[in-house]
Formats: C-alpha cells, structure tokens, sequence
C-alpha cells in the first residue's frame, strides 16, 4: 500500500510479551523488546477511526507530560525491572503521544523500534532517546515513526 493511502495510528500499547497483543493490534516490525534488561516491552499500535496520533514524547516518571499528550494506554515503565548503569534501577520512563498537530505535523501511518546504530529507512524519522540510556549493559534502541 502506498504509504498516503495508509490509515494513520491511532493507539499505541505497551505488552510484556510479544504473544500477548490482542486483535486490533499489531506489533511493530522489529518485534525488538524495548526493555531487553528487565521486564520485557513491546510496543504494538492500531489503527481505527478516530484521529490519528501527530506526535511521541518520551518522558521521565516524574516530569508530567503537557496537557496535549497522554500517556500510551497501558502506562508501562519502558525501563522497569532493568538495572541501572551505577548500579541501582534505571530511571524509569514512559511513552506519550498527541494527536493534536502542530504547524506542519501530519499523521504518523508506521513505527518501529530500531537499534540505534541502524539508520532508519528513507522518509523515516528518530526519536534521538536511547530507550536503553540508563540500563548498564543494553543495546541502544530507539523509537522510528513514518509520517504520511
């Protein structure tokens, strides 16, 4: 399919397991567990009627995200259970997203966990936040979304 004839997404959740992401759903290509040092995290998205999202944030437990964005449905720490790099727990974050556009923005129709060594595909865009940042000994991962 044409990526302008695509169906933007509109909802994204976050699983323990990648055998646990119900009809509606479909995981990301990379089926990359996002959080590979502690519980697992996979991020899968739908597509529905509704206003597609525009924009992601990855943001710290305790800066709360601005009005516009919510949290992924599931409110999963992307870094739970992991060990942090000095020793203690990674510092815990979660994923939001907004479907409110800003000048330019047009919907997101794909994403992807990719490592971030790997550069993502022609027209794709990266979040520039390792997922992994924190966790002592895990592959640098980060967050890649199409626009349409």
């Amino acid at each position: 399919m044409a990526a302008n004839a695509q169906k933007g997404i509109t909802g994204l959740w976050v699983f323990e397991s990648a055998s646990e992401v119900p009809t509606g759903y479909t995981l990301v290509h990379s089926r990359l567990n996002m959080n590979e040092k502690g519980k697992g995290r996979y991020l899968a998205y739908m597509r529905e009627e509704g206003a597609a999202l525009t924009n992601l944030v990855l943001h710290l437990a305790w800066a709360q995200p601005s009005r516009v964005y919510q949290a992924e449905q599931s409110a999963l720490n992307l870094n739970e259970g992991s060990p942090g790099a000095g020793g203690g727990h990674a510092v815990p974050f979660y994923l939001a997203y907004t479907t409110e556009a800003e000048e330019g923005d047009s919907e997101i129709i794909d994403i992807d966990v990719i490592k971030a060594t790997d550069s993502p595909e022609k027209g794709w865009e990266r979040i520039p936040f390792n997922l992994n940042s924190s966790v002592a000994g895990a592959t640098p991962l980060n967050l890649a979304y199409l626009r349409s």
